[in-house]
């Protein structure tokens, strides 16, 4: 049940210690920093469809550089598309679009220990490649439900 982390470039340090925190919890975490064909490919559009078609949650890492990111909304996209538990994680005070409120938003460690918690619930279970996943918390739209109400949200 990987997570994929979004962000603009410029935030790749505090996305890096968000990714750290969840591994720490035992969360698989996909960051494309750390992605070694990224660098290689001629696709960049359909190896982050891939890598978020392999994930089951999308965290968007946000401040004031998303505003200026066209890949953040993309990938936001792609996520919703295809149903998965979404979340931001607010780094500044920046104002954020109104779709991404939509969603849970997290704010310091203490949210993400809900975050960690919920996922942990959501015992979501990869049937196999190419197939759709299975989970206690029966959908997304009750997972963000759950962690609203638990972010007072």
């Amino acid at each position: 049940m990987p997570v994929f982390l979004s962000h603009k470039r410029e935030d790749s340090e505090a996305t890096l210690r968000i990714a750290s925190y969840l591994r720490n919890a035992g969360i698989t975490c996909y960051v494309d920093v750390l992605d070694p064909s990224i660098k290689s490919t001629d696709d960049l559009t359909s190896l982050l469809r891939d890598r978020i078609h392999k994930c089951t949650h999308l965290m968007a890492v946000v401040s004031s550089y998303t505003t200026q990111s066209w890949w953040v909304p993309f990938e936001i996209g792609i996520g919703t598309e295809i149903d998965r538990r979404i979340t931001s994680y607010q780094l500044s005070s920046v104002a954020l679009p109104d779709f991404l409120t939509k969603w849970p938003i997290l704010h310091n460690e203490s949210d993400l220990g809900y975050f960690v918690a919920l996922y942990r619930q959501d015992a979501s279970v990869p049937l196999s490649e190419g197939r759709t996943f299975q989970a206690n918390v029966s959908s997304a739209s009750s997972f963000h439900t759950v962690l609203k109400t638990l972010l007072k949200q």
